[in-house]
């Protein structure tokens, strides 16, 4: 970087002597890119947030990938080796009623086995009464959510008569679905729909309700250390299987919840684009500021290119002095921004505005989380907009000739 030109700018964007109207369109220049980034990170970080507590909160109770037919051992070994996959367990996974006094509900019923699951599932570290360890082969006890719970208005202890909606038996009084009574054991929350939708059993208990063979061979769910990994993770399996001739038949989260998370991502994005447009209007802004100091310097220039100052030197200046703008402007804004992110719900709760964005629970506030790659990537894509919209009017400043711009002096 030239230092004649790098001073000459700094003393430029020092000058406040000049056009008030090339002042105000300088500051508005800077304060709209402030106001951009400030805004982005703050709706970015609130998005992040409800974008990982949806995963933590839904995605954490059921199954991330599910892999079936697997009937050969070492399969599942090289499962667990593939990166992302923390753990593996068998799971049976069927739709079922459950009934309490007078009330019937719908449930995905799951049979999973507590001594391995019980490390990988978040159920297990969302217990609200009893433990998960309570599942136990030949017991037949059931956790289930706190909102089924409510539903149902049962507590720990209490009988339930589980339904099969895929099995029936044949009785003296014709096909009746398979049934029987378990005991409540435990109930969790995570705080979203599944609470009202999961129930889990042993999976030795599952077998016996859905009458299948000793043989029968359950799937394996698969835990991710990152829920969103699924798609990777399946092509990986599918690597892996093609190159032994094995066929397996997967599937994951998406085939449930994808649409969901898809239109959560949409919205994020949309939010990103429209905030864009406020950052993008302050750098055009930064056009017309340089246009009118070129226009107002165009003696100074003439004089700096009688003097030697080469014209690419003198684009620099301007070059400079805008994008000097845009990274206080993005500075300040990425600041702000992260000092308002940090304290929002403190403000929100100052005056009074809680109830406003969470009526049903005031005090939980907005889930928050800042991804600092995220604010680097703007930070750098801020910075880059801003260089670009000075090229123009800074060129059109090293193409100014002396003669006619000195010829009225």
């Amino acid at each position: 970087m030239n230092f004649i030109s790098a001073s000459i700018a700094w003393r430029y964007a020092r000058a406040r002597s000049g056009s008030r109207f090339l002042n105000f369109i300088t500051l508005f220049s800077i304060g709209g890119i402030l106001l951009g980034v400030c805004a982005l990170i703050i709706v970015l970080s609130v998005m992040n947030g409800i974008e990982n507590q949806l995963k933590h909160r839904i995605l954490g109770a059921i199954p991330h990938v599910i892999v079936d037919d697997v009937a050969d051992p070492k399969i599942i070994n090289q499962l667990n080796n593939i990166e992302g996959v923390i753990g593996s367990s068998s799971i049976s996974m069927s739709q079922a009623m459950i009934q309490g006094d007078n009330v019937l509900s719908a449930v995905m019923l799951q049979g999973i086995e507590p001594s391995i699951d019980s490390a990988y599932n978040p159920i297990a570290k969302n217990m609200r009464y009893g433990e998960y360890e309570s599942l136990e082969a030949g017991k037949y006890n059931v956790i289930i959510g706190r909102s089924l719970a409510s539903q149902l208005s049962v507590t720990i202890g209490d009988k339930i008569r589980i339904i099969s909606a895929e099995r029936s038996v044949y009785t003296p009084f014709g096909r009746v679905p398979s049934q029987r009574n378990f005991t409540i054991s435990g109930v969790f929350e995570m705080q979203s729909e599944v609470d009202a939708s999961v129930a889990i059993i042993h999976i030795k208990d599952a077998q016996r309700l859905l009458r299948h063979s000793k043989n029968y061979q359950p799937p394996y769910r698969l835990f991710l250390d990152n829920a969103f990994d699924d798609v990777r993770v399946i092509n990986q399996i599918n690597i892996q299987t093609q190159q032994q001739d094995e066929s397996l038949s997967i599937k994951s989260w998406r085939n449930e919840y994808g649409e969901l998370f898809a239109a959560v991502n949409m919205e994020k994005n949309m939010m990103k684009l429209m905030l864009s447009l406020i950052i993008a209007v302050a750098a055009f802004n930064i056009i017309s500021a340089l246009v009118i100091l070129v226009t107002e310097k165009q003696t100074d220039i003439a004089i700096l290119s009688t003097l030697g100052l080469s014209r690419n030197k003198i684009a620099l200046v301007f070059i400079l002095q805008g994008t000097f703008n845009g990274v206080i402007g993005t500075l300040a804004g990425t600041g702000i921004g992260l000092l308002l992110t940090y304290y929002l719900n403190d403000i929100l709760m100052a005056l009074n505005l809680s109830f406003i964005v969470n009526p049903v629970d005031p005090t939980a506030g907005l889930p928050i989380l800042i991804d600092q790659t995220q604010i680097i990537i703007l930070v750098g894509a801020t910075v880059l907009l801003t260089l670009l919209a000075t090229l123009y009017p800074s060129f059109k400043a090293g193409r100014i000739e002396p003669a006619k711009a000195l010829k009225h002096d």
